[in-house]
């Protein structure tokens, strides 16, 4: 019923031509426990998990399919400002309102600023896909929602683990991010290096480079 729900609400946003995002959030509200019930978080039992760390990865890996090297490079300085600057600012600005205008503790409102840090491929992409806008400027809102996607989760899991189960403080959180963030870069680096010198070798004797490129930078971002 999932599986059908998204095509059909999909098709039904192609035809309309409005942001497929927008149905998949009425259509998860419908079969969700506020109105039908349908799906639950018992739904999946234990392997919920699983599932969302699976669907995580294949958004993010088909989102960075998306990136071109050339692009990026046409929309660079804004692009480093938005995941950089930009993200700082909405993380911070979210967690100060949140906790200002509703009395939540820090640790909850640092949670909510990093959980609405990024605005993520599955919104972005069908976005731009209904919405034209200049080249640079769809490129630099691709490589934030794809970036930025990343280092929130990253954030709002160590802040969940760090601040809010284990109470270990904000040195703590911070060690804790940089030391995923850290294993996340070597594990993308890695992959590159390993899909690169298999491109590289006999072992793919017709190369198509386009094809190559796209691969060595999905695995990178993704990973």
């Amino acid at each position: 019923m999932i599986l059908v729900s998204g095509l059909a609400v999909q098709l039904l946003a192609h035809r309309l031509r409005i942001p497929s995002v927008i149905f998949y959030l009425l259509i998860g509200v419908v079969l969700g426990p506020e109105v039908l019930g349908v799906v639950t978080l018992e739904t999946f039992g234990s392997g919920l998990e699983i599932i969302v760390g699976l669907s995580v990865a294949i958004i993010v890996f088909e989102g960075a399919f998306a990136l071109e090297i050339d692009r990026i490079r046409r929309a660079s300085t804004v692009s480093l400002r938005l995941v950089t600057i930009s993200a700082l600012v909405m993380f911070l600005g979210t967690a100060a309102a949140v906790r200002t205008f509703e009395g939540a503790s820090w640790e909850i409102a640092l949670l909510v600023g990093a959980l609405l840090v990024a605005t993520g491929p599955t919104v972005i992409t069908p976005i731009l896909d209904v919405v034209r806008v200049r080249d640079h400027v769809a490129t630099a809102l691709e490589t934030e929602g794809i970036i930025n996607d990343v280092t929130a989760a990253i954030v709002a899991v160590v802040i969940f683990e760090t601040l809010l189960l284990d109470d270990l403080g904000v040195r703590a959180t911070v060690g804790a991010f940089l030391q995923r963030f850290g294993v996340g870069v070597a594990a993308g680096v890695l992959a590159t290096v390993v899909i690169y010198l298999l491109l590289e070798s006999d072992f793919v004797p017709e190369r198509d480079v386009q094809a190559s490129q796209f691969l060595v930078l999905a695995a990178a971002v993704g990973s």
